[in-house]
């Protein structure tokens, strides 16, 4: 899927009273694969790339998913999500450490023979080790965003 958020609120964990509120935006996207349980329930795991263009940081958490529909077989209809991974810390000059949260609903909106496309609304928080990290503690984001997608069966 492919994902944009906007930032409501973003700030270091050591100095909380640094907030930022609106004004940031950033990208992610991402990749799941996963098995489904009776036609309803599915538990996925993946890695995602997110790019913030506030603070200009990319970040690569590994993730698990959990989906519960209202249709079988990716049929047209509703679903709920949540998400949560850690950040892999590739190198010293990437940015790493931390872990991400995302929860969600979605549609379902289109189905081809074997693969359908979806819309999903969700809030984001995530915490990640910027350069900064010893002097101001990690980066907390706080976001909305929406993402489109791509399932196959």
């Amino acid at each position: 899927s492919l994902s944009i958020y906007n930032n409501y609120e973003n700030y270091y964990s050591k100095t909380v009273a640094k907030r930022e509120n609106g004004a940031s935006v950033g990208f992610d996207i991402n990749t799941i694969h996963g098995i489904k349980f009776f036609e309803r329930v599915s538990i996925s795991a993946g890695m995602s790339l997110d790019w913030n263009i506030n603070k200009t940081f990319l970040s690569t958490p590994y993730i698990i998913d959990l989906r519960i529909f209202t249709s079988r077989s990716n049929q047209n209809g509703f679903f709920g999500y949540i998400q949560t991974g850690k950040n892999i810390k590739w190198t010293d000059s990437f940015n790493g450490n931390g872990v991400t949260a995302k929860a969600g609903v979605g549609v379902i909106v289109n189905r081809y023979d074997n693969n359908c496309f979806y819309i999903e609304l969700f809030r984001k928080t995530k915490e990640i080790e910027t350069e900064d990290f010893k002097q101001n503690g990690y980066y907390n984001l706080n976001s909305y965003g929406m993402s489109i997608g791509l399932t196959f069966k």
